[in-house]
């Protein structure tokens, strides 16, 4: 599995998103049988390993994403 780094990343941030880790094909991860989120290359359409800076903004960004959506609809 191909290992994104920030640098990586930066080059081409709309070609990598995080998908739930139950999807079909997603690998298991080292140490229980799912992950909660799995780095994805949509040009490649194959799974890739990011490195934690970039997997905590990945997962940021869908918990700022979360917390709109439910102020949105409260207001």
């Amino acid at each position: 599995m191909n290992k994104i780094t920030a640098e990586i990343y930066e080059q081409n941030p709309e070609r990598y998103t995080l998908v739930k880790g139950n999807v079909q094909g997603a690998p298991s991860c080292r140490f229980v049988n799912t992950s909660d989120w799995v780095g994805y290359d949509k040009e490649k359409s194959t799974f890739v390993r990011f490195t934690k800076s970039v997997f905590k903004r990945l997962v940021n960004q869908i918990h700022l994403k979360q917390d709109f959506c439910r102020f949105s609809i409260d207001t």
